[in-house]
């Protein structure tokens, strides 16, 4: 067996802390070693907290001092990209919370840079680790409900991940909601579908705009794929309305509330297995860091597959912007 991973950690805040913990559950397969963090009492947090001894205030100082062979970047969205590509310039292995960048240039930036030094670069699409969705994949691909014609899916609760005066509720610094969560449930349904959208038509708003809160905050959209599904989604941080999730096929349905709720399959009550088995481990952090130490591609959620979730989320924005349909660009 080989020894543990050791983990440098990007951002010690509520999202780096999260994987803290879950890492925290994996001795065997890695540790945090180090963190950093620009805020000084997120530092003190996690050598408090979780006993992290080494801390940095700056990412360049921490790869110098650090030979940790894999990094998490779990920072504001907007320092993503820069702090992978520093990260994978100095020849770590990268995790990068979603959304992986804010732009498709950064994006394709980031997965040239992971190719050509065969490097892992993985995004942190946490749903498709989570069982219920994973059951769904299973009956989409087991034919259980034919061809998928149709998915509508809609994420309504109020709140933009902190409070009015945190990163997260300005445009710039998190992207808006299609970047912040909308990036969680469109990389689900195209993994659901095995497809990449081909185009896409976006509202896209900040229905409550004031000088602090300048993010896009409620978005209707309407894709196309290859195959002539139809994906049909709702985004609020406004409305209780929560999570639902409908799969409609030649064969049958399926439906879904929450993301660990109750499952239906053709109206009647399904049970959801306690594991499904696809490829890949069944937690985010465990497939990362197994990946690492059996020296193999990532079975799920690299850079490369996020791609199209990503060229969905930014053709979304353009279709907002422009009030257009838009073609969703792959590379």
């Amino acid at each position: 067996m080989s020894d543990p991973v050791e983990i440098l950690l990007v951002g010690c805040g509520r999202m780096g802390t999260g994987h803290l913990q879950a890492i925290r559950g994996l001795p065997g397969l890695g540790g945090v070693v180090a963190g950093v963090d620009p805020s000084q009492a997120a530092r003190e947090h996690v050598q408090r907290e979780f006993g992290v001894e080494r801390t940095y205030a700056d990412l360049d100082e921490a790869l110098a001092a650090e030979e940790a062979p894999a990094v998490f970047v779990c920072s504001p969205n907007n320092l993503h990209a820069t702090y992978a590509l520093k990260a994978l310039a100095a020849g770590r292995h990268v995790f990068v919370e979603k959304p992986l960048a804010l732009n498709m240039a950064d994006v394709d930036r980031m997965i040239a840079e992971a190719g050509q030094r065969g490097l892992l670069l993985m995004a942190g699409q946490s749903l498709r680790f989570f069982t219920h969705i994973r059951y769904i994949k299973a009956l989409i691909d087991a034919g259980e409900i034919g061809r998928v014609r149709h998915i509508v899916h809609r994420r309504m609760s109020p709140g933009r991940g902190g409070d009015e005066q945190s990163w997260f509720a300005r445009q710039a610094l998190s992207g808006g909601i299609l970047p912040g969560i909308g990036t969680h449930s469109l990389d689900a349904i195209l993994w659901w579908l095995g497809e990449q959208a081909e185009s896409v038509y976006a509202m896209v708003q900040n229905i409550d705009p004031h000088p602090e809160v300048d993010i896009e905050d409620e978005v209707s959209l309407v894709a196309t794929t290859p195959s002539g599904a139809l994906i049909n989604v709702a985004f609020s941080f406004h409305h209780s309305l929560g999570y639902e999730w409908s799969v409609a096929g030649t064969e049958g349905t399926i439906q879904l509330s929450g993301t660990q709720g109750v499952l239906k399959l053709n109206g009647e009550v399904s049970e959801v297995p306690e594991r499904v088995e696809l490829p890949g481990e069944h937690s985010i952090q465990r497939e990362f860091l197994s990946a690492i130490a059996e020296g193999r591609p990532l079975a799920q959620a690299s850079a490369r597959d996020i791609r199209a979730t990503m060229a969905l989320v930014f053709a979304a924005q353009e279709s907002g912007r422009t009030g257009q349909k838009v073609e969703v660009a792959h590379g």
